[in-house]
């Protein structure tokens, strides 16, 4: 799969690297915040609906509430948007933040070891923990509930033999 990256994450690249990866957390993260949201959203509804029933004239003022659940979740969903851990040919970056950017990079050629941990319910719907272990002063780079874990994994590790093997081979 072609990476044609976009927004910030274009201006974070270098100029010879290439996106192999682009991860975001699990969907079920944004699906517990929305189920949080909805049910908020549902009893003011609810609130306005009693209110409007027994014949209160603050129902309409009570009204407006309901937006406020909806502009909160898609402020959720923009947090979960933006957060992003991408592979490179070079590293593996990880991205947060809608109006305040926070990048940690991680070079491939400093990464030591990598854990993956999946519990089975992570098993079931494709999510998981991993730590990247690197020679680097940070230590270890934690991406919590990760889609695709193992598939996170494998593209790290076959890009950091790649690197291993273009540095390793003679010159044309």
């Amino acid at each position: 799969m072609t990476y044609h990256p976009s927004g910030y994450l274009a201006q974070v690249l270098g100029q010879d690297e290439r996106v192999l990866l682009i991860a975001r957390p699990h969907w079920l993260v944004l699906m517990a915040k929305t189920i949080l949201w909805i049910v908020l959203f549902s009893a003011v509804v609810i609130g306005v609906i009693w209110l409007r029933i027994a014949g209160s004239p603050y129902w309409g003022w009570v009204a407006p509430l309901a937006l406020v659940p909806l502009g909160f979740w898609i402020w959720e969903y923009q947090v979960w948007s933006n957060q992003m851990s991408v592979i490179t040919n070079h590293r593996v970056i990880q991205m947060q933040g809608v109006l305040n950017k926070e990048v940690s990079d991680s070079i491939l050629d400093k990464l030591n070891d990598v854990k993956t941990e999946q519990s089975l319910l992570g098993r079931l719907f494709g999510y998981g923990e991993i730590e990247i272990m690197t020679a680097s002063d940070q230590g270890v780079n934690q991406l919590h509930m990760i889609d695709d874990p193992l598939g996170f994994k494998r593209t790290m590790l076959n890009a950091k033999g790649a690197l291993e093997d273009e540095r390793h081979s003679p010159p044309d």
